[in-house]
């Protein structure tokens, strides 16, 4: 059956009471389910790994240009196959998009990303580093826009309360093969900075990011990519240095994670990810 047909069934199966679901023709599923076993101190476990998820997304084009899409997203344990329950920080959210930029409300990607994107050559990781990190907001609006090839982007978080919750800036550019982001995050609780590059020089990629808050607490980090092998060495506000390695191998259809994690000198944990896309 096609896949997208299911995820439309699904959709329709899983719509509060009473609420009328019209399925677009695009609604499509998406993924990914991650198992990790670990083995630290002789001890040997099978973990749930990177928050595995899926979720159903669709667009509808609005003619001159513009589109409106919405995605909703669910996260699960694989080891255990339990549904995530309580704030587990999923995505659920409308965007309108345009040659302007986009508008996205609900639950979405803090802006924050940017800095830690362009700070980090190993690709689908955040490279740590940063005190106060920030990777997905709720009770979000969120605009991104682009001028003379510098982002520019912005968030405000409204959670009923008097004053915002919380709000962002952040900035990213590519200059000749030095990528640079920015981001300023103030929230009920303080403020943080993090500033990011990285760089690639005769195919070795290198990247390295420092933030600091309010509270004087800082971070920072230094990667690399070496031929698929993903190098990092960071520090947080706790002055705990960890060090992480991790090689990827496809494995035609999937793929599996090898790393080595050592936190501040204690035993290191050993880890095999294996990862399937929906």
């Amino acid at each position: 059956m096609n896949k997208k047909l299911i995820a439309a069934a699904v959709a329709t199966a899983v719509a509060a009471p009473g609420i009328v679901s019209v399925a677009s023709a695009d609604v499509s599923v998406y993924g990914t389910v991650y198992v990790r076993a670990t083995l630290q101190d002789s001890k040997m476990g099978l973990e749930n790994g990177s928050n595995s998820r899926f979720g159903f997304k669709s667009s509808t084009d609005m003619g001159n240009g513009n589109t409106v899409s919405g995605g909703i997203e669910v996260g699960f344990d694989a080891s255990d196959g339990q549904i995530s329950s309580g704030k587990t920080g999923r995505l659920g959210h409308i965007t309108y998009s345009g040659d302007w930029g986009s508008l996205r409300l609900g639950s979405a990607w803090s802006v924050m990303g940017t800095a830690q994107g362009h700070a980090c050559p190993n690709t689908g990781q955040a490279c740590g580093g940063s005190v106060n990190y920030q990777s997905r907001v709720a009770d979000a609006i969120i605009l991104k826009t682009a001028v003379g090839g510098l982002d520019l982007n912005g968030q405000v978080q409204l959670d009923g309360s008097d004053d915002l919750a919380g709000w962002a800036i952040s900035t990213g550019i590519d200059v000749g093969s030095i990528s640079i982001g920015v981001g300023h995050r103030d929230y009920n609780t303080g403020d943080v900075t993090t500033v990011g590059a990285s760089t690639t020089i005769a195919g070795v990629g290198l990247g390295g990011v420092v933030s600091s808050n309010s509270a004087n607490e800082d971070g920072w980090a230094l990667s690399a990519n070496v031929s698929g092998l993903s190098l990092t060495l960071d520090e947080n506000a706790s002055d705990a240095q960890e060090v992480t390695a991790n090689y990827n191998v496809d494995l035609g259809g999937s793929s599996m994670k090898v790393g080595v994690i050592d936190a501040d000198g204690s035993s290191a944990k050993v880890l095999l990810q294996w990862a399937y896309s929906l």
